[in-house]
């Protein structure tokens, strides 16, 4: 074998590994956290204000887990109003749950029904007009 011979051999497998790589990078999906970024950018100092304001809730509702359930327990004496419960998946929108919690003051979900893997919990609740976030991880 020549020199021509080994570097137009070298030159097909270098192409060949770039197609095969950009093949391969296309045909990967690649999903945002949010569609909407840059509007929840702009409203961040907001939701940093709630979160601080939850820290200092002595009343705040709480996030427990046990062996096969999740558990949002509310404070009896308090009247929070639109409590939602987020829960996203960061690898794949398709199993994100959102939960309006009304009527009750413990919540309750089954791991069982989420797929395993790990999700970002928001709770987010009103109480005397001013919001409230908590943030969590949990992993199934």
């Amino acid at each position: 074998m020549n020199w021509g011979k080994g570097i137009a051999l070298a030159l097909f497998l270098f192409i060949g590994f770039i197609m095969y790589m950009v093949v391969t990078m296309m045909s990967t999906s690649i999903d945002l956290e949010s569609d909407d970024y840059y509007q929840k950018e702009i409203n961040y100092s907001s939701e940093l204000n709630a979160i601080n304001r939850d820290k200092g809730f002595n009343n705040r509702p709480s996030f427990l887990e046990t062996e096969n359930h999740f558990v949002v327990k509310m404070d009896s004496d308090l009247e929070l109003e639109n409590i939602e419960l987020y829960l996203r998946r960061p690898n794949d929108e398709r199993d994100d749950k959102t939960f309006s919690i009304k009527g009750t003051k413990n919540f309750m979900l089954a791991k069982k029904d989420l797929v395993e893997g790990i999700y970002h919990v928001v709770l987010s609740y009103e109480f005397d007009g001013a919001s409230y976030i908590q943030k969590h991880e949990i992993k199934i």
